[in-house]
């Protein structure tokens, strides 16, 4: 075969399977002076029209049920026609069917030999089959390079989503990876804060009500086509315990199974990652306590063996009001510890901003001796909750003749020294106008256990 003819050949062969084919039938239908339009099926019922032969089409999209006029299922051969009478407007159709395709040519008049008809399609109808195997052949390709595009995509991903990250940053990640992965129009990352939505991350002209699939209780990371028109709105949920985002993505147009798919894996993933970073923080805090729980154990028993080598009770009684100081990181501390002399409670030491202050003179005083051990309901009294004066009436005495001085001491907390049998003193301490006001759990557990300790080493003293 010469190099022209071969040259013609491919200038065909391009031309028909490049949509060519269709030509060549209208072609045929318009020598025949058959008046028809080519049509394919659309969305839903419609038709969409692709060709027409001696007509001119009002509108490319037709809302009409023909295919329902012809047999379902796949062609016994690569192609089949099917010859039906359809309505009025309509009343000659020729379905021409493929195993996943079928273009209808609807005809204006009624054909006196439709069976002649058919058999003259067939070489025409054969072309078309080439079109649209040859379109099939495209397609499938394109969805190939999409799809590997996808894996590195989700390659690049996955080195990535897993690191610990704050959640601010995890929300910048997960918008920047659905902005060059899928090329949205816009992406903006929604935060439930429980009554409504704020804008976590990206840009909103206007944030949607705190209702529909953002009320929903349970939240799959699937995405959801919420808005069909153009721009098409995608909203993919990541719901993770209490963290709830939502991922508002913008299209031109509907997105393909393929981007759905992969907005999908990207949820569950996202999910995965955030419960991994949960884990993470609470590893952390568990051992941040365990470390914290060894070293109050190991200052204890170094605060125990220094209280215990105190021979003198001046001595003692200035090193628990240093410890109980240090220990509580406040500024102020008043002890006041039982005189017997004096058949009441005095103020022994007193700490103002870490530094020794003078004592205040003024007696707690109680007309049955110490108080009994059994009228101390409570290791430590949070004045928060109860004033000086309740506390000490609910051991049996008068009202606090320190109140001046613990109000501006900014007294917050009261330590009964206690031991089995009697109140042999009492530890008040606070933070002052600029320090501390609170105590956590480990510092109360152990300054009543330091309290406790030192009710027993008075005995010494005694």
């Amino acid at each position: 075969m010469s190099e022209m003819n071969i040259n013609e050949l491919y200038r065909q062969t391009d031309f028909l399977v490049s949509g060519g084919a269709l030509k060549c039938l209208t072609d045929f239908l318009n020598a025949k002076k058959i008046q028809a339009l080519v049509v394919e099926p659309g969305n839903s019922e419609s038709l969409n029209v692709i060709d027409a032969a001696g007509l001119v089409p009002q509108s490319l999209t037709l809302n009409d049920s023909i295919t329902k006029l012809f047999t379902k299922g796949v062609p016994h051969e690569s192609f089949e026609l099917e010859f039906s009478e359809a309505n009025h407007e309509w009343p000659c159709v020729i379905q021409i069917k493929g195993a996943d395709w079928a273009i209808y040519i609807l005809m204006k008049d009624k054909q006196n030999d439709p069976a002649k008809l058919i058999e003259e399609l067939k070489p025409y109808a054969g072309l078309v089959r080439l079109w649209q195997t040859f379109k099939k052949i495209t397609d499938t390709e394109k969805k190939l390079s999409r799809l590997s595009y996808m894996i590195l995509a989700t390659k690049s991903t996955l080195a990535s989503i897993f690191e610990p990250m704050p959640l601010q940053y995890f929300a910048s990640f997960l918008t920047d990876v659905i902005q060059e992965s899928l090329f949205p129009k816009s992406t903006v990352i929604l935060k439930d804060e429980g009554s409504y939505l704020t804008v976590f991350n990206g840009k909103a002209d206007s944030i949607p009500e705190r209702a529909g699939i953002y009320a929903s209780q349970i939240l799959p990371p699937a995405p959801v086509i919420t808005k069909k028109e153009s721009p098409v709105e995608v909203v993919l949920p990541v719901a993770e315990g209490d963290c709830r985002l939502f991922c508002v993505i913008q299209w031109n147009n509907i997105p393909d199974e393929q981007t759905m798919n992969f907005l999908e894996l990207l949820g569950n993933l996202a999910v995965r990652a955030i419960a991994i970073n949960n884990l993470r923080a609470r590893s952390r805090q568990a051992e941040a306590s365990i470390s914290s729980g060894e070293f109050t154990v190991l200052s204890l028993s170094n605060v125990l063996k220094i209280l215990r080598g105190a021979d003198d009770k001046n001595r003692f009684l200035s090193l628990l009001a240093d410890i109980f100081i240090e220990h509580s990181r406040m500024n102020n501390c008043m002890f006041a510890s039982w005189d017997a002399s004096r058949k009441g409670y005095a103020i022994s030491e007193q700490r103002t901003g870490h530094v020794k202050a003078k004592t205040d003179p003024t007696l707690l005083p109680s007309s049955s001796g110490m108080v009994d051990a059994s009228k101390v309901s409570e290791p430590h009294y949070d004045l928060s909750q109860s004033s000086p004066d309740s506390v000490f009436r609910s051991w049996g005495l008068a009202g606090c003749p320190w109140k001046e001085v613990m109000k501006t001491s900014g007294i917050k907390y009261v330590f009964p020294v206690c031991d089995e049998k009697s109140l042999t003193g009492i530890i008040a301490l606070g933070a002052g106008q600029d320090g501390r006001s609170m105590l956590d759990r480990s510092q109360l557990a152990s300054l009543q256990l330091i309290a406790q300790f030192a009710a027993y080493e008075f005995r010494r003293f005694a």
